[in-house]
């Protein structure tokens, strides 16, 4: 799919949700991947063509805390692409991640989702250093696949209804975690950066070294081999937690009481 193309799904979903306002000042959360290079050039993309101004700063967070020579490498790579398509310096944060997950009692890594864990750590980071530096906004690369994987999640493993919001006050509102993405499927990115030739950091994954199992990809697979078999799924999953109807939940007329207290129904 064309730049201008993708531009205009990512300035749809901002429009739909409030994302953006002039002047806002906005911390991008770049992993190195398809996602977080896609978001940049986009956003930059959206600013060269619109009448609303805001400022764009894209921030990695190093989960080698720069002690690996390979991901320096990659890291290195990636800052001159993205100042040479888009003028912006891209900051490193490092961070001892690995060392922390890997180090962590294994019972508690047998019964802990290492994939949000990671993500919550780093997500923290960002969010602190957006309160410091009076950002309004942090952006993320997260995408429609990205919002129906983890609807199917909460589904599966947490028991509830829930979705990955495309916009999310924080803290009492001082900044608010925006997903411009929200509106644009992985396949349609990953063509995208493929014809821009993006330098991709590969996958670091703690969570493949601390554990085997991987949730996230467990459901991935499962929602692939359902779209061979039921054409549409992914959009009709996005469209259901859009539009729910709730009068028709299972928690309508439900007393809670009956089961007896702090038991969960």
């Amino acid at each position: 799919m064309k730049e201008i193309s993708l531009a205009k799904k990512a300035g749809q979903a901002i429009n739909d949700y409030g994302m953006i306002r002039r002047d806002d000042h906005i911390l991008m959360g770049i992993s190195g991947g398809i996602d977080s290079i896609a978001l940049v050039l986009l956003l930059h993309y959206r600013l060269k063509h619109i009448p609303v101004s805001y400022t764009l700063h894209p921030m990695m967070i190093d989960k080698f805390n720069g002690e690996n020579p390979g991901v320096n490498r990659e890291i290195a790579a990636m800052k001159d692409f993205i100042f040479e398509r888009t003028g912006l310096e891209l900051e490193v944060m490092n961070l001892p991640m690995n060392e922390y997950l890997l180090n962590t009692d294994k019972e508690k890594i047998a019964r802990t989702n290492i994939c949000f864990k990671c993500a919550q750590i780093r997500r923290s980071v960002l969010f602190r250093i957006a309160c410091e530096r009076g950002y309004t906004k942090v952006a993320l690369g997260h995408h429609k696949d990205d919002i129906i994987e983890t609807i199917m999640l909460n589904l599966f493993y947490k028991r509830e209804a829930s979705a990955m919001l495309p916009r999310l006050p924080l803290f009492g509102g001082k900044i608010e975690l925006i997903r411009p993405l929200a509106y644009i499927d992985k396949r349609q990115l990953i063509g995208y950066i493929e014809t821009a030739g993006a330098p991709v950091i590969n996958e670091q994954c703690p969570a493949k070294m601390a554990k085997n199992e991987m949730r996230r990809e467990k459901v991935r697979s499962i929602i692939e081999r359902l779209s061979k078999e039921i054409p549409g799924i992914r959009n009709n999953i996005f469209a259901a937690f859009r539009n729910p109807k709730p009068d028709y939940m299972l928690d309508r007329l439900f007393d809670p009481k009956t089961r007896g207290v702090k038991k969960r129904p």
